[in-house]
C-alpha cells in the first residue's frame, strides 16, 4: 500500500495536506519501542507530530502527548478510516461509545466541509488512485472501535525509560 502511495504524487500530496498522512513526517518526536515481539516501522505522520506505525499488520497512532493505540488491522484499513474519517482524532476519543462516537463524527465533519469544501471529490480521488474500496461511513467507526479495544491493548507503546503511552 505506501508502494502505491509513493509511486503516486497526486494521491501522496492530497493525503498529506487533506488526509493529514504524510509520509514524509514519519520521524517520531522520541524513541520508542514495542511492548511486544515484532515490528514497529514508522511510515508517515502529521502536523501535530503524531506518527502512524506498522506493527506487522495492525496500523498503531501515537500522538506527541505521550498517546498511542491501534488505528485499524492493516495498513489498507487505515487508509480507508484516515480518507473516510479525516477527523478520526475526535471520533476515537469518544471510543467505545458507539454514539458518542458517531455524534462527534456528524459534529466534527459538518466543522471540516466548511474548511474543505472538495472533501468529497478528494476522498473519491484518492480511494480511486490506490484503488480503495470506499467504506461505508456507519462501518468506519465501528472498524475503529474495534481495532481501539480489541488491538490496542496487545499493541503498546513504550518510551525510552519503558513507560507506556497512555490509550488514545
Amino acid at each position: 500500500m505506501l508502494d502505491r502511495i509513493t509511486g503516486n504524487t497526486r494521491a501522496a500530496e492530497l493525503l498529506a495536506t487533506v488526509f493529514d498522512f504524510d509520509l514524509d513526517r514519519a520521524d517520531h518526536l522520541e524513541p520508542v519501542r514495542p511492548s511486544w515481539d515484532g515490528e514497529l516501522r514508522p511510515i508517515a505522520g502529521d502536523a501535530s507530530g503524531g506518527t502512524f506505525f506498522a506493527c506487522g499488520g495492525p496500523v498503531l497512532y501515537a500522538s506527541s502527548e505521550g498517546r498511542a493505540g491501534v488505528l485499524a488491522a492493516d495498513p489498507t484499513a487505515a487508509l480507508q478510516l484516515i480518507i473516510g474519517v479525516p477527523t478520526w482524532h475526535d471520533v476515537v476519543a469518544e471510543a467505545p461509545d458507539p454514539d458518542a462516537m458517531r455524534a462527534a463524527y456528524e459534529a466534527t465533519h459538518a466543522e471540516l466541509l466548511e474548511h474543505e469544501p472538495d472533501l468529497d471529490r478528494h476522498q473519491a480521488e484518492v480511494s480511486t488512485a490506490l484503488g480503495l474500496d470506499r467504506v461505508p461511513i456507519d462501518e468506519l467507526p465501528a472498524r475503529l472501535r474495534t481495532a481501539h479495544t480489541d488491538l490496542s491493548p496487545r499493541y503498546r507503546l513504550l518510551n525510552d525509560e519503558g513507560d507506556e503511552y497512555e490509550p488514545l
